[in-house]
Order: structure tokens, then C-alpha cells, then sequence
């Protein structure tokens, strides 16, 4: 599998298993909206390893997520 840190900007992705993440970061994707089998894409990436911009394709919600968690979260590309 492939994880959202390493898919290129603008790439829509279908988040797969957000099971490798802390239980506090998934309930609060969960209450944003991101979820398994949501499409979503990489908006922005902050230098030196920083945080990643990415949004839900759906409703259009954009977040920030620390680069180690987005490594945690599988995605694949339809």
C-alpha cells in the first residue's frame, strides 16, 4: 500500500486504513470528515519534513496533518 506522505500534490487518493494512527487523530478525522473510502487530495506541502495540507474531495474541507501521521495512513490511487 501506499501512504498519503508520499502521494504527489494534487493526486486524488482514496483513504484505505487509518488504523495505524493514534485513536485521538482518527476520531477527530472522523468528526472532519475524512474517513475510510474518502477521496481526498494532496493540497500543499510545508518544507523540511513539515505538515501536509489535504483535502476532502467531497465537501471541499482542508486540514493540516503532521507529515509522520500522513505516512501512517494508507491510501490507493483509483
Amino acid at each position: 500500500m501506499i501512504d498519503l506522505a508520499t502521494i504527489p500534490i494534487n493526486k486524488p487518493v482514496v483513504m484505505t486504513n487509518l488504523n495505524k494512527i493514534e485513536d485521538r487523530l482518527r476520531r477527530r478525522l472522523l468528526a472532519l470528515g475524512f474517513y475510510e473510502g474518502c477521496p481526498v487530495v494532496v493540497k500543499r506541502r510545508a518544507s523540511f519534513q513539515g505538515p501536509l495540507t489535504i483535502e476532502q474531495r467531497d465537501h471541499h474541507q482542508m486540514i493540516a496533518i503532521r507529515r509522520s501521521d500522513a505516512k501512517k495512513i494508507e491510501v490507493y490511487s483509483p
